[in-house]
Formats: structure tokens, C-alpha cells, sequence
């Protein structure tokens, strides 16, 4: 069995990415899965990919910049399959560009995506929540140091980090957890890697050399853990997995 046989996961960005790979180990460890993007034929995908290996799951869209779509999607997981026990917020959205060309719509956009997304996405998802279950949501190396090249999307995910922080008290309130992901460079369409990635056995996956494009399973993984039990004294922490890059300074570079 695996550990999260006969519960229910929410994954948020699952069409391609981290969220993909989510999705696809969270159902491998036997939960029914709901996936949740704004791209639904990209999210259906996912979902007829775990049906097809033997698992459930149900493909939905969702907006996340609106509180009326999250509601949505936990209505769906509790429609469909009952129950919601673990949300993997992970959807998120990236503007390059230096601090001068940063101009307010594209502050705006990253604030309402990936701040007040989690913020939506939280609130709806603690009351849904069964006892003992848990939030993640991916945060970024960038909400703990700076990044000059993205400074609207760097400042939204260290609010993420302070929202993680700040409701970890009404989570616990309700016998529930949450916790942030911080990772560095991953293979996703951020760095022009699309598609949704193939998972491998959990227990073959190598190690990242240092300061190295992760995986996204490396996310996926940690995600499982954070969601599951046996992270049960983890509660308001920004987790960070960057294979090393901000573990010491100056960093390693060749």
C-alpha cells in the first residue's frame, strides 16, 4: 500500500511541470488525484494518464488568481471523490525582466497568481481538509534572497513564504499542516522544459550535482513528504531544495 492509499490530493499546475509529476506519484502511492490548470485539456491529460495506469482521477480547470475557481476545485475533490486530505498549491507564474522594465501590470499579474492564489487556495482549501492533513505550496529560492532578473515574481513568492507562515496557526487550529517548497532551477517551462515529465521509481532517483537543474519529481518527492504523516511535526516552514546553491556563500561556480 502506498502511503496515501484511500485519500484524496488536490494538485494545482498539474498539466505540465512539477505539478505533473505531482500528480503522478501522489496517485502512485494510491490517492485519487483531482488536477487542476487553467490549461483543462492539459490537466485532463494528467488525469487520463493515472486512469489509464490503474489510478482515479479527475481533470478540472482552475484559475487560480480566483477565489471562485479554488472554491471550484475543492468542491470537485469533494464531489467526486469525497474527501480532500492533501493540496499541493503548486501553480504559479514567471516575469523576467530587469527592475526598470517591470511595469505595474506585470507586478500586478504575479501578485495575483502566485500570492493571492495561495491566498485563495489556502483559505479554501482548511476548512475541506480532513484531520491530519496538510497544504503545500511552492514557494521559491526567490522568495528567501533576492533575484534582480524577476523582482514583481520574487517579491510575491516571499509573501508566499510570510502567508505560509502567518497561517500555519489555523491550520494547526484545525488539526491540519502547512508548509512551502523553496525550490531553485528545476526542469520546467521556466528554463523551456515542457511537456509532462515522466516519474521514475522514487528510490532511483540520483542526486542533483551541486547547484544543479533539479527534476521535477526532486519537487514532486518532497511535496509527497510535506502532505503526508510522516512530516507530522512540520508546520509553517519554507522548505528549500536548490541542490546546495544557497547553503553557503560564496556559492560554487565551476
Amino acid at each position: 500500500m502506498g502511503m496515501f492509499e484511500g485519500k484524496v490530493a488536490l494538485i494545482t499546475g498539474a498539466a505540465s511541470g512539477i505539478g505533473a509529476a505531482a500528480a503522478q506519484r501522489f496517485a502512485q502511492e494510491g490517492a485519487a488525484v483531482v488536477a487542476a490548470d487553467m490549461n483543462r485539456d492539459g490537466a485532463e491529460a494528467v488525469a487520463e494518464l493515472i486512469r489509464s495506469n490503474g489510478g482515479r482521477a479527475r481533470g478540472v480547470a482552475a484559475d487560480i488568481s480566483k477565489a471562485d475557481d479554488n472554491r471550484a476545485m475543492v468542491a470537485a475533490a469533494i464531489e467526486e471523490f469525497g474527501r480532500l486530505d492533501a493540496a499541493y498549491l503548486n501553480a504559479g507564474a514567471y516575469a523576467h525582466g530587469s527592475f526598470e522594465e517591470q511595469d505595474e501590470q506585470t507586478f500586478d499579474k504575479m501578485i495575483a497568481i502566485n500570492l493571492k492564489g495561495a491566498f485563495f487556495g489556502l483559505q479554501a482549501v482548511l476548512p475541506a481538509l480532513s484531520p491530519n492533513g496538510a497544504a503545500v505550496v511552492t514557494a521559491s529560492t526567490s522568495g528567501v534572497i533576492g533575484l534582480s532578473v524577476a523582482a514583481a515574481y520574487s517579491s510575491a513568492k516571499h509573501g508566499v513564504i510570510g502567508l505560509v507562515r502567518s497561517s500555519s496557526q489555523a491550520f494547526a487550529a484545525k488539526g491540519a499542516r502547512v508548509n512551502a517548497i523553496c525550490p531553485g532551477p528545476v526542469a520546467t517551462a521556466i528554463l523551456g522544459v515542457t511537456g509532462i515529465p515522466a516519474v521514475a521509481p522514487a528510490d532511483t532517483l540520483e542526486a542533483t550535482p551541486y547547484a544543479g537543474t533539479l527534476t521535477p519529481q526532486h519537487i514532486a518527492e518532497l511535496a509527497l513528504f510535506l502532505a503526508s504523516p510522516r512530516s507530522g511535526g512540520i508546520n509553517g516552514q519554507a522548505i528549500t531544495a536548490d541542490a546546495g546553491y544557497l547553503a553557503s556563500y560564496p556559492p560554487m561556480l565551476g
